[in-house]
């Protein structure tokens, strides 16, 4: 980094550290320890992208022309993107990331253009802190203020209002009562920007150690009714929820969600497991509550939320999966057999392991032992199916291959017939008769014995 600092200084440019690395920097990360850097100079792009090249760094310049050079920096085995941006005074219109660039004369003009005071702060080569708008100050007192009115500044870029969602649970800042309001009032601008932009700050939001307090503020604010109407839904839903749960449907989810581990797509599935509910709720004759086919249902709004957020294929199967098998671990008592056991690993695959972190999460009862006792429970189940994987293994349960020796064995072309016997010997694996993935004719002579015949009776090209 500071190599970066003595190529500007040589070639007579000015370059400062700025944003997000600074704050995080005074957070406590060591400067060695920061992934991302960005920095801010006076030398025009082309400028920056020559005293990179000259000195054998590789030069990006995919946004030169918004002020943007990139390179990376090695040392101590490790590689750093970098940031070299020339001082800005653009305007943003309508929430384009695109922004109208006019480019800036010195450092205060540029750091005056940031979004809030612990983002407007930069740093010297000598370590000296230029901080005009007290960022510093308002990280030590873990408060978030924006630089200058902030109206004008969440309607320059309105998703710099999720993105204060997102310092309040990644930095565990306060909002100040102005901000608050004034996201209050502009909270329907966020439907201009973008939504891969709304996943990117969605995903760190829900990352993040206060998450809680950042639903929080998406709820009172009212960012969230556009966001997320699904889950406004559940802010908005005051019915009970039955004798077994103590809280309400959205003070219930956001529990979930902070008790989640950290991990984007189980903190997503807690944030949706029980959507469903709002459209399902019914009361029997004896005035127990139920949310038959939650599940099901909340699944489908997975659909819709991973479609508006633009999540990648592998992000929407995974939340969907956990939102729609999230009942099944708690449902484990001591007499699963291990045929029931094997069916919950096939059916949750790779993502067994997010479904028992997100089960165990759901326990949000305050309950004396009840919590203690759904755990232990988990625990259980979870050392049984680590059991069961050690000495059976993960592959799948049938062999490549066997889909074409049960239609020349049976006469039959493929289609469902074919799933049909498939099913069948699936069952008969996890039911513990059949190894997994073994050798073919251990499954053809399985078919044999079912039909009573000989192993070479029944072949249609004998």
């Amino acid at each position: 980094m500071f190599r970066l600092f003595e190529l500007f200084r040589g070639a007579g440019q000015e370059l400062y550290l700025v944003g997000g690395a600074v704050r995080d920097h005074l957070r406590g990360v060591a400067l060695e320890d920061l992934p991302d850097l960005d920095f801010a100079t006076n030398a025009p792009p082309g400028e920056s992208a020559r005293i990179l090249r000259e000195a054998g760094l590789p030069v990006f310049t995919v946004g030169s022309r918004f002020g943007t050079v990139g390179t990376i920096l090695g040392g101590g085995g490790r590689r750093r993107e970098v940031q070299v941006t020339t001082f800005r005074g653009e305007v943003y219109v309508n929430g384009s990331r695109k922004p109208r660039v006019t480019f800036g004369k010195d450092l205060q003009t540029d750091l005056a253009r940031r979004d809030f005071s612990i983002n407007a702060m930069a740093m010297t080569a000598d370590r000296r802190l230029v901080d005009p708008y007290g960022g510093r100050l308002d990280l030590e007192r873990g408060i978030l203020r924006t630089v200058g009115d902030p109206r004008t500044i969440f309607r320059e870029d309105p998703l710099r209002t999720l993105r204060a969602a997102r310092f309040i649970s990644t930095l565990g800042v306060r909002p100040e009562p102005e901000v608050v309001e004034v996201v209050r009032e502009l909270a329907a601008e966020i439907l201009s920007v973008s939504r891969e932009r709304w996943l990117l700050e969605m995903n760190r939001l829900l990352a993040g150690s206060g998450v809680e307090a950042a639903l929080g503020f998406l709820a009172d604010t009212g960012l969230l009714a556009y966001l997320l109407p699904e889950a406004q839904a559940m802010v908005e839903f005051q019915a009970s929820q039955g004798r077994y749960h103590h809280k309400a449907l959205w003070p219930h989810t956001v529990a979930v969600v902070g008790q989640a581990p950290p991990r984007v797509a189980v903190r997503w599935a807690a944030l949706l497991h029980d959507a469903g509910k709002v459209t399902t709720r019914s009361v029997d004759d004896a005035g127990e509550v139920h949310f038959l086919g939650h599940e099901t249902a909340g699944a489908v709004l997975v659909d819709d939320v991973a479609r508006r957020f633009r999540f990648d294929r592998a992000l929407w199967h995974r939340v969907r999966t956990l939102v729609l098998m999230h009942q099944r671990p708690a449902l484990y008592d001591g007499a699963w057999t291990d045929a029931a056991v094997r069916r919950l690993i096939r059916d949750a695959g790779e993502v067994l392991a997010d479904l028992l972190d997100l089960s165990r999460a759901d326990v949000t009862s305050h309950r004396p032992g009840v919590r203690e006792a759904v755990l232990a429970r988990l625990a259980e189940l979870q050392a049984r199916a680590a059991e069961l994987i050690r000495i059976e293994g993960e592959g799948p349960l049938l062999p490549k291959g066997l889909g074409r020796e049960i239609m020349a064995r049976l006469g039959i072309e493929a289609g469902p017939a074919v799933g049909r016997v498939k099913d069948r010997l699936e069952q008969a694996v996890l039911d513990g008769h059949l190894p997994r993935n073994g050798p073919i004719e251990a499954y053809t002579e399985y078919l044999d014995r079912l039909a009573g015949r000989g192993p070479d009776e029944g072949r249609a090209d004998r």
